[in-house]
């Protein structure tokens, strides 16, 4: 495990990054930069602490101490470690106001080094076959022993959707060139989070119609390797605001950005799959399975922060005894007890992977995450409700500082059993997470993370076990008097056998403990179709 100041120090290496137009040239130092590679700093240190060595650290099979972002879950009581390590750090960074720590990227490697083989043996080369094997092990070996920073950067730029060939026609990353060193990759990745504070990039695709077996790459790409530029958005960070008046802002900024890879050489050693577009629509969404979960984790906490801060601000401005006050506090809390139901549901239907890992059921994680997304506003909507205009007037450290006006805001503004600066250090809690820029990117990631809400409703329908031909229908079928599926499923199974819905509908086959899709199974047997 390394230190905070190591990894600060492995930040300085030369890479290109641009930060709202401006070229940064020390991140750990500049005011856009240097609040969110601190706190990743804390991060490192945090694991170092053996106060919390229990819940943070792991013994691995050589007997050394790891972080627990590097833990892979093997039971079902791994999966539960690992949760619990996940709420400790949300709880820790003032509520998970961080979406991508390190432990929340991590985990994109998980499907790979669970089921390594595919991603070699699948690949599709322009010129002589080139030998892949071993390297996601390798890779994955450099990144635990050296505790290195990775950020997925697997969605491509937007381009014209209503035409198939448009995706082809968009500068999007693409290999230029096939030689005995490597590929040559140009053009654009996006959008990828954390970009400036990570070591490597883990470059991938999500299948999109029309995309071109040259725009078809997996590789683990060093961000200060040369001809990579990171373009990263505006800063919100406010490094120089009192942390009483902006206790977020002050902190620092996660950016999210794009790429541009100017004919990069990506060495084989660091290639894990090219060339074959139908990859992409097996193996990258559980990839994200992993990505999601920790999403779901962080979704459970900040419904957990939204239930203290209504207790705490409806306590403080006498308010909480009232009847409707009350119900909405109800509601509140049961958003908060089914975001974690959905969690805890998760966990105890999960399954075994090709690999041994055992792997919370991502239907749960699905239905745990749209059912935050589709109530989050409403919720954040009664919490801002609960506070009233006070949200949007409260005084600042400096006019509570004035030795004339100072005394009459606190005397005026004081609460039933908090004084003035407590009461006011809720609002302004309340304020900078959901009514300023700062907080309005955080909610617009969380929308978009992964999967927009429409797609995991999407992916939901898509599984075999939903469909007319599945379990579902046996119940209404023999209530019906129509007999059972058997007959209905192979009728089914002949009319999609050659469209793309069936191409991509996913099911976990808990009685074997695989993953699988529909005519193409992963086991620990090679029983592939």
């Amino acid at each position: 495990m390394r230190t905070g100041k190591q990894y600060l120090d492995s930040l300085r290496d030369g890479r290109k990054v641009y930060v709202g137009g401006e070229l940064i040239e020390d991140i750990t130092t500049h005011p856009k930069t240097r609040g969110y590679a601190q706190a990743i700093a804390d991060y490192y240190d945090l694991h170092l602490d053996p106060e919390h060595q229990d819940i943070t650290t792991f013994i691995d099979e050589n007997g050394n101490r790891q972080s627990m972002h590097w833990f892979l879950p093997r039971s079902k009581a791994d999966a539960v470690r690992r949760r619990e390590y996940g709420e400790f750090l949300f709880r820790h960074f003032k509520g998970g106001i961080f979406t991508r720590p390190p432990a929340g990227m991590n985990v994109v490697m998980f499907t790979q080094v669970d089921d390594q083989e595919p991603w070699s043996e699948n690949s599709r080369f322009s010129g002589p076959q080139r030998d892949l094997r071993g390297n996601i092990q390798r890779q994955w070996d450099e990144v635990t022993s050296k505790d290195l920073a990775i950020s997925p950067m697997f969605v491509d730029v937007q381009y014209d959707r209503g035409r198939e060939e448009a995706l082809g026609e968009t500068p999007m990353l693409s290999i230029v060139e096939e030689n005995d060193e490597g590929i040559v990759v140009r053009g654009w990745k996006a959008i990828g989070t954390s970009l400036p504070f990570v070591n490597n990039l883990l470059v991938g695709n999500l299948w999109r119609p029309g995309q071109t077996p040259d725009q078809t790459i997996y590789a683990m790409v060093p961000v200060a390797t040369p001809g990579v530029t990171v373009v990263a958005r505006e800063s919100r960070a406010q490094p120089d605001a009192d942390p009483y008046d902006r206790p977020l802002a002050t902190i620092g900024d996660e950016l999210d950005g794009m790429v541009y890879f100017d004919d990069v050489l990506i060495p084989w050693a660091q290639v894990q799959h090219i060339g074959n577009p139908d990859h992409s629509k097996w193996y990258p969404q559980r990839q994200f399975d992993w990505v999601h979960l920790e999403t779901q984790i962080r979704h459970c906490v900040h419904a957990e922060l939204m239930v203290g801060l209504a207790l705490l601000i409806t306590q403080s401005l006498g308010t909480s005894s009232q009847p409707v006050v009350k119900a909405q506090l109800a509601e509140l809390i049961r958003f908060r007890e089914t975001c974690r139901a959905f969690m805890l549901a998760a966990e105890e239907t999960g399954f075994a992977t090709p690999g041994g890992l055992f792997k919370p059921n991502n239907i749960y994680i699905d239905f745990g995450r749209a059912h935050y997304l589709e109530n989050q506003h409403d919720m954040v909507n009664k919490l801002i409700d609960f506070c009233g205009r006070g949200v949007v007037i409260q005084p600042t450290k400096r006019e509570l500082d004035d030795p004339y006006i100072g005394p009459k805001l606190e005397q005026a503004l004081r609460g039933s059993e908090i004084s003035a600066r407590d009461r006011i250090k809720i609002f302004r809690q309340i304020s900078e997470r959901y009514l300023t820029e700062w907080g309005s990117r955080h909610e617009m990631f969380e929308k978009f993370n992964g999967t927009p809400l429409y797609l995991i409703n999407m992916l939901t329908v898509q599984r075999t076990e939903y469909q007319v031909d599945g379990p579902l229908t046996q119940l209404a079928r023999d209530v019906l008097g129509f007999g059972d599926t058997a007959e209905l499923g192979k009728r089914a199974q002949e009319a999609e056998k050659d469209s793309h819905y069936a191409s991509v509908r996913f099911q976990p086959d808990y009685a074997r403990g695989q993953d699988v899709h529909d005519g193409y199974i992963d086991s620990k047997a090679n029983a592939r179709t």
